[in-house]
């Protein structure tokens, strides 16, 4: 099965759903799913059943191709090279070449460069969200009440 489609949330924590079928789209409820973790899977009227992966963050990502590198806190056994995909303020979401072996929940080390001006290195603790094959989502965890300069101006550009 592709990838699963982000839909974002409303503030109302409604979505709206668009089949990749037959183009139809329905607003509907997803409150009950504010605590799940991972894609779920949609039924349309025309039959189709295809996978989402809902949005509730607040926060906005900017789409990225920056290379990296990860490691998993306690097994650096665990970690590679990456490609981080989208940043926020609060996390980021990356590629890896092959299918990794973190879990939701591994705490992981992350270290890349901005490619702005300056070239920024940014490391960054982060918790695992979601892992989807080769993506990974996550939230960084060492910036509780705190703003990265350097990624906040990186983010208005």
């Amino acid at each position: 099965m592709s990838q699963p489609k982000i839909v974002y949330v409303n503030s109302d924590d409604t979505a709206v759903f668009v089949c990749p079928n037959c183009g139809s789209s329905k607003t509907a409820s997803v409150a009950r799913f504010k605590n799940q973790r991972g894609a779920i899977k949609v039924r349309c009227a025309c039959k189709e059943v295809y996978r989402i992966q809902l949005e509730f963050r607040r926060s906005w990502r900017k789409p990225t191709e920056l290379n990296g590198l990860y490691t998993k806190v306690g097994d650096e056994t665990i970690g590679g090279r990456m490609v981080v995909k989208n940043i926020s303020q609060g996390g980021v979401g990356f590629l890896t070449k092959s299918k990794n072996r973190l879990q939701i929940g591994d705490v992981i080390n992350l270290k890349f460069n901005l490619d702005d001006a300056e070239k920024s290195q940014i490391r960054k603790r982060a918790e695992v969200r979601v892992v989807e094959d080769h993506y990974t989502g996550c939230q960084f965890t060492d910036m509780a009440g705190t703003y990265d300069k350097a990624l906040g101006f990186y983010l208005k550009r």
